[in-house]
């Protein structure tokens, strides 16, 4: 009986979890889709009034958006603790990389081939697709061959790619946890409803 209701307690915790799970990455996904189409569309916009305001800047439109694109992110906080958004554009068939901003770092990655090959295999999946005039999301590896939540997005006046992303493991880790947790009670549980049966059984074994 004590087995049976482990069993039960475990079966219904489990499915409360996936579904929690289930929700926190909607959630998760449904935010990084906002923030992927809002940059993209904000871009766009500046990018138009830098064409007829800003043709005399130095380097031309193109960088003056840019450089305002990096100003603007240098006050951005992130989100999560993996949580990055990235902008990129295609370059001598390489994803080239033109922003990562993550928790005020902007350290730009090396770039990456923009066909998967041996060498590198499936690098950059979402910047790629945003890359190919495609808008979702995805969930792949991103350039550091890390697993990630992503939503692409295109950026069509400039021809870049802006991707929004988050390490899936961030995600899972305070499900997993939660299991984990979830499990070691019920083995305690198990363990010490089977030693009291075992009490119980005992002297009628003996025929006490």
């Amino acid at each position: 009986m004590v087995l049976i209701m482990a069993v039960v307690a475990m079966s219904v915790g489990g499915l409360s979890l996936y579904v929690l799970y289930e929700t926190a990455f909607n959630e998760a996904k449904s935010r990084l889709t906002e923030t992927a189409q809002s940059r993209a569309r904000l871009m766009e916009s500046v990018a138009r009034f830098n064409e007829v305001h800003n043709k005399n800047y130095a380097q031309g439109s193109f960088h003056a958006t840019l450089f305002q694109i990096r100003q603007a992110h240098d006050k951005f906080e992130g989100f999560g603790k993996t949580g990055e958004f990235t902008m990129a554009k295609l370059q001598d068939n390489k994803i080239v990389f033109v922003l990562s901003h993550r928790h005020n770092k902007t350290d730009k990655p090396k770039p990456v081939p923009f066909k998967n090959d041996e060498e590198y295999g499936h690098l950059a999946e979402p910047m790629r697709q945003a890359l190919l005039g495609h808008s979702g999301t995805i969930v792949g590896n991103d350039y550091r061959a890390v697993v990630v939540l992503a939503a692409y997005e295109p950026v069509e006046v400039l021809n870049l790619g802006v991707v929004a992303k988050i390490d899936l493991a961030e995600i899972r880790q305070p499900f997993i946890e939660a299991g984990l947790i979830l499990f070691v009670i019920s083995a305690v549980v198990i363990g010490k409803g089977d030693l009291n049966v075992t009490r119980m059984l005992i002297p009628e074994l003996r025929g006490e």
